[in-house]
């Protein structure tokens, strides 16, 4: 009885001197505990990205905190650069939107007609062309459902094509905070349970 009480009081000695450690841990457990404002993110954890719950502005990767929430923090080109920020493309405005949109409709559009190709390769080997196959098929194709499935396909590939170079054309550029390199850290925290003692090694590099 009295080994118990020795031993539960050096795990707590070292507890209380390892607090780096419990922290680390709870930063990468996959469970919003510890000192974060979301599951492994703010507070004392990296960085949280945009969508991310927050407390406040260095909880986010992107320096704004918005009704708890974290929201991209876009950037105007000759505007000045923050102390601690660097620039890159926007990832949540409109013209993201609009190439992720852009890349979905011109993908399952030419899926389609690649796979329509590999089918009826005499009569449709013009649809392995992107864009314009199509089109180019419809001289060839029967009256009536056939040409209306064409010109559907071709419609869905160049909407996306219009809408994947607009997005990029019109790309926005957003402001995030430089990710500080952790010190490299090794520790050792033991711990003692009805079935015995364990000893967890948390490393931070």
């Amino acid at each position: 009885m009295r080994g118990l009480a020795v031993g539960l009081t050096i795990a707590s000695l070292v507890m209380s001197v390892a607090p780096g450690a419990r922290a680390a841990s709870s930063c990468y457990d996959g469970a919003q505990n510890g000192p974060e404002s979301d599951v492994d993110c703010g507070g004392d954890c990296p960085l949280c990205a945009v969508g991310s719950a927050c407390r406040v502005a260095r909880d986010c990767a992107s320096g704004l905190c918005n009704a708890s929430v974290c929201e991209e923090r876009s950037w105007s080109p000759g505007t000045p650069i923050p102390s601690g920020y660097h620039v890159e493309q926007s990832r949540h405005d409109r013209a993201a939107t609009a190439r992720v949109g852009g890349a979905w409709f011109l993908g399952v559009g030419y899926a389609s007609a690649y796979v329509s190709a590999l089918a009826l390769p005499n009569q449709l080997s013009a649809m392995y062309v992107p864009l314009a196959g199509p089109w180019l098929s419809l001289r060839r194709a029967e009256p009536g459902w056939p040409k209306t499935l064409l010109i559907a396909n071709g419609v869905v590939q160049d909407v996306g094509a219009v809408l994947l170079i607009g997005g990029l054309i019109g790309a926005g550029q957003q402001l995030l905070r430089e990710r500080e390199a952790p010190n490299a850290r090794l520790d050792v925290v033991p711990a003692l349970g009805a079935r015995g003692g364990s000893v967890t090694v948390i490393g931070v590099f």
